[in-house]
C-alpha cells in the first residue's frame, strides 16, 4: 500500500526484477566499442598502405629524377628517355596516396560557416549528411576512373610501353582508400559526436 513507505521514497525491486534489465546496456556498450575498434583497426591498415605507398613512389621519382640530372651532363644523349615517363605513371599513385592519407588528419579544405551558427546535434546530422556525400562522390568518381581507364588502357607510352591506364587505377584506388577513410570518421561521427572528427596539426591549419 502508498501508506507503507513516504511519498518521496521509492520501493527497492526485487533482485530477480533487476537482474535481467542489467545485461543490456553492458552488450549496447560492447557494440559501440566493436565499431569504434574496428573503424581504428581500419584506419591504421590505410595509413599503413599509404604510407608505404608514398615511401615507394617518392623514392622512385627522387632516384630517377636525379639520375636523368645527372646523366644529363655525363651522357651525349642528354639523359634517359625513359625518365620522363616514370614521374608520369608514378606521381598519381604518390599523391592519392597523400590524399587518403590527410583525411585522417583532417587536412582537406572545409567550410565551417553552417557549422558555427549549429548546436552539437545539428552539427552532427550535417556532418553525416556531408559524409554521405562525399561517399557517394568518391564511388561515382572511382567508377568513371575505371571507364576511363579501360578506354585510355590502348595507348602506350613510347620508351616504357607502359599503357595509360595506370594514372587512372591510381585514381579509382585512392577514390577507395578516401571512401574508406570517411566511412570510419563517421561511424567515429555517429557514435561519439562532432568532437571525435580529426583536426589538422596547427602548423598544418592556414593562417
Amino acid at each position: 500500500m502508498a501508506a507503507d513507505h513516504p511519498f518521496h521514497t521509492v520501493p527497492a525491486p526485487h533482485p530477480a526484477e533487476t537482474a535481467a534489465p542489467a545485461a543490456a546496456p553492458a552488450s549496447a556498450e560492447r557494440r559501440p566499442s566493436a565499431l569504434l575498434a574496428a573503424a581504428d583497426t581500419v584506419d591504421r591498415a590505410v595509413a599503413l598502405l599509404c604510407q608505404g605507398v608514398l615511401l615507394l613512389t617518392g623514392t622512385v621519382l627522387m632516384v630517377v629524377l636525379t639520375a636523368n640530372v645527372v646523366a644529363r651532363y655525363v651522357l651525349a644523349t642528354g639523359g634517359f628517355d625513359w625518365a620522363e615517363e616514370v614521374p608520369q605513371q608514378v606521381f598519381p599513385w604518390f599523391i592519392m596516396a597523400g590524399v587518403a592519407l590527410a583525411v585522417q588528419h583532417g587536412g582537406h579544405v572545409a567550410v565551417e560557416w553552417l557549422l558555427g551558427k549549429l548546436g552539437r546535434e545539428g552539427k552532427r546530422i550535417v556532418l553525416l549528411a556531408g559524409h554521405a556525400l562525399v561517399v557517394l562522390a568518391y564511388a561515382v568518381l572511382c567508377w568513371q576512373a575505371l571507364v576511363v581507364a579501360d578506354i585510355v588502357a590502348i595507348e602506350l607510352s613510347p620508351a616504357l610501353g607502359l599503357p595509360g591506364s595506370y594514372g587512372y587505377w591510381a585514381i579509382a584506388a585512392g577514390c577507395v582508400l578516401l571512401a574508406v577513410s570517411t566511412l570510419s570518421n563517421t561511424v567515429r561521427l555517429a557514435l561519439i559526436g562532432p568532437e571525435a572528427m580529426p583536426q589538422p596539426s596547427p602548423e598544418e591549419m592556414p593562417t
